[in-house]
């Protein structure tokens, strides 16, 4: 079993929940893509940047990625598709990555959605959503602003 912390603590002049209010659960991350990359226990994609963080976003179905950083990741294009978020539906690139979760030892593959998360005001490189988290158990603390995910 493994528990990592992706909430927040008191500090800087700020309560763990006022960071966590205005943060959200975060993670770093390992985003690239290395095409020598197969599944399997202990096996860890060759990253093309080291500790981004990535937001645990309970409201995002799938995981997705920073479409300036997937531009400078030069991740290969294999699709488009259309995504809606709080602004509305738009059609983005779809890119093959992997992200890699060091402290969880977890890696999620496949394609994901570039969105404009640094362009659009957002401090996070990638969008952990659900169906990563289908895997963990998270326990959301919001009036500490302590939050954990658990591996069984």
């Amino acid at each position: 079993m493994i528990e990592v912390k992706c909430g927040w603590d008191n500090g800087g002049g700020f309560s763990g929940q006022e960071h966590l209010v205005w943060n959200g659960p975060t993670l770093f991350v390992d985003i690239g893509f290395d095409p020598a990359y197969k599944p399997g226990p202990g096996v860890t994609p060759v990253a093309g940047q080291k500790k981004l963080p990535a937001l645990v976003d309970t409201g995002a179905g799938e995981s997705c990625i920073d479409s300036t950083l997937a531009m400078h990741l030069k991740l290969p294009i294999v699709d488009r598709r259309v995504v809606a978020g709080a602004h509305g539906a738009k059609e983005v690139n779809m890119h093959l990555a992997q992200i890699h979760i060091p402290s969880l030892n977890f890696t999620i593959h496949g394609s994901f959605a570039a969105v404009d998360l640094i362009a659009g005001g957002q401090t996070h490189h990638a969008l952990i959503g659900r169906t990563f988290l289908q895997n963990f158990e998270m326990i959301y603390e919001g009036t500490t602003g302590t939050v954990r995910l658990i591996s069984k």
